[in-house]
């Protein structure tokens, strides 16, 4: 019971601080892709904008609820994403690496998670 508490209230404080941090960025066009959480994550010369993907694939992997209480790491470079941490599973490793493919803006996924032994 408690422990569903503390998600609940970590998963709300980080989008609300993400909120906060985004909401004095300047969007660079205003048909750039969003993601589901609205972020931008291309600027007008299309290269990613680093600080958003890593926001976006954070949270997409948090809200996955057979991720969420894993201590995935996440690096952007250029639309290169490096996922790095330990999982507990080959499926959720590939899984985590499904969803950083699948949000926008990722050029590249390099997967480094490690399966806990």
């Amino acid at each position: 019971m408690m422990d569903d508490f503390k998600r609940k209230f970590l998963v709300t404080g980080a989008f609300l601080a993400a909120g906060i941090f985004l909401s004095g960025c300047e969007r660079q066009s205003i048909e750039a892709p969003t993601d589901e959480a609205g972020l931008t994550v291309t600027t007008e010369d299309g290269s990613g904008d680093d600080l958003n993907i890593t926001t976006a694939v954070h949270t997409a992997i948090r809200a996955e609820q057979r991720l969420n209480e894993l201590n995935i790491q996440v690096e952007t470079n250029k639309g290169d994403v490096r996922l790095y941490g330990e999982v507990a599973t080959e499926e959720q490793r590939e899984l985590a690496e499904s969803i950083a493919i699948g949000t926008p803006g990722v050029h590249a996924v390099n997967n480094e998670l490690k399966i806990r032994q």
